[in-house]
């Protein structure tokens, strides 16, 4: 039996726009979609024939982060080195734009944090709920965060848990433009053929100063925010265990009990 396509993928021109497709999940991350959204942006990152990759969600919401109830029952990849699709977005290099309608919230936020920058429709939202679900941040968080916005308004997002909207994010240089919903994906193509009209090699050059320019400020506090993440994970899948423990004991304790 096939995947479902968890991703949909369109060559547009140079441009490669790669659709999350869970709908009906606010387009959560799940194993699976991680796992085709990797090898999508793999193949538009090494293809000849494209020059830009847009990133986009369907159905009215970007992300809506990990699928919490696969979370629950089957672990993610934070506790191991596994590749995840926020590593392959910032990883990549060809420019990455998201395009952003709808909520972008917790590990999605994450995912959009991740692209090169970032284009939103009135309709986008923003929200770091980790400490609400009791999740440490694993996918660069704060440290994009606090590149994108200063420190201040980043701890004030991740203290709260609060959505800012498409203006505020603007505001604050989270997003670069902020259009009409019905025009996000036609802006996105606008500005992707703008990126065509460089000299490719040029820009390529260009693009890896950039990409520095962030390591320098950021790498140490990515790898400190993945380490601690880990440790968290493996805190909580052993108070997970020990309580699913005690109360299998209680369980047989009662049975016994009759």
């Amino acid at each position: 039996m096939t995947s479902p396509d968890l991703v949909l993928i369109e060559q547009i021109g140079a441009c490669r726009l790669i659709t999350l497709n869970r709908p009906e999940a606010r387009n959560a991350l799940s194993q699976a979609l991680n796992r085709q959204l990797i090898d999508a942006l793999a193949a538009a990152d090494t293809a000849a024939d494209t020059s830009v990759i847009l990133l986009a969600g369907a159905g009215g919401a970007f992300c809506a982060g990990m699928d919490l109830k696969e979370l629950a029952e089957r672990g993610f990849t934070g506790t191991d080195k596994t590749e995840n699709c926020i590593d392959r977005v910032s990883n990549c290099r060809t420019p990455v734009i998201g395009l952003i309608d709808g909520s972008a919230v917790t590990g999605g936020f994450e995912l959009a944090l991740a692209c090169d920058f970032l284009i939103a429709s009135e309709n986008a939202r923003f929200a770091d709920t980790h400490s609400r679900v009791g999740i440490v941040p694993g996918g660069g968080l704060t440290a994009r965060l606090v590149e994108a916005i200063g420190v201040r308004r980043a701890r004030q997002m991740s203290g709260t848990g609060q959505y800012i909207d498409a203006t505020t994010a603007l505001d604050w240089g989270l997003v670069n433009q902020v259009v009409e919903s019905a025009g996000l994906r036609e802006r996105g193509l606008a500005i992707a053929e703008a990126f065509t009209a460089t000299d490719a090699a040029t820009l390529a050059e260009v693009w890896q100063l950039y990409d520095a320019v962030s390591r320098d400020h950021i790498a140490q506090a990515v790898d400190r925010e993945a380490d601690i993440n880990r440790a968290w994970s493996a805190q909580a899948l052993a108070l997970v265990d020990t309580t699913k423990a005690v109360l299998e004991h209680g369980r047989a304790q009662n049975k016994s009990a009759r």
